[in-house]
């Protein structure tokens, strides 16, 4: 029971900081999409960028100097270096203008892109990834996947909130009831193609 209520205390912090906090919306003045827009577009390129960049290191740099062990930190410190060029970059084009240190932190910090440069290193050696060229197909198709769910998703909430949907039902329990929609929309793709 108590495990309980620390979870809904938890969720009921978070659901009224969390808007207040400038990290939740990483880039200035947006409407949700174009937010979406934007982080789908940096998610975008920092996956495309990540996972060849993940090879290159991992088999040109750590394994001839025999430093394997030091892969997560030396991927770490690349992708925040990695996330500081795709905020200049989006600052220079002007259509998106991230704030900087929460996007920059939100990039550092996401997870799939982290993942993708060990898909790239061929940290998980049974999916095929031997190759630059094949670190760079993997890493462009999963960023394209990414950013068209983010979009879907940000779509979705969108529609929702202009929908006649009961009072308790609103904002959080309206967005994780549309993530386990989708996330049982995309079980159906489970087993489509055989190993």
């Amino acid at each position: 029971m108590s495990a309980l209520l620390l979870i809904l205390l938890s969720a009921v912090l978070v659901c009224h900081y969390a808007p207040r906090v400038p990290g939740m919306r990483p880039f200035a003045a947006t409407e949700p999409f174009h937010n979406a827009l934007g982080l789908a577009l940096a998610s975008l390129i920092a996956m495309t960028v990540a996972a060849p960049m993940g090879y290159a290191v991992e088999h040109w740099v750590l394994e001839p100097l025999g430093v394997e062990y030091l892969r997560l930190l030396v991927f770490v410190m690349l992708l925040a270096a990695l996330a500081h060029l795709i905020a200049f970059g989006l600052q220079r084009q002007g259509h998106w203008l991230p704030l900087r240190r929460p996007f920059v932190l939100l990039m550092t910090a996401h997870c799939a892109v982290l993942t993708n440069a060990l898909l790239g290193a061929g940290h998980f050696r049974g999916l095929g990834i031997n190759s630059l060229g094949a670190a760079l197909l993997s890493g462009c198709g999963i960023g394209m996947a990414f950013a068209a769910m983010l979009l879907t998703f940000t779509t979705l909430l969108q529609r929702l909130r202009h929908a006649d949907v009961p009072e308790p039902f609103r904002e959080a329990p309206l967005a994780l009831v549309t993530a386990g929609l989708m996330a049982l929309a995309l079980m159906g793709l489970t087993g489509l193609i055989r190993d």
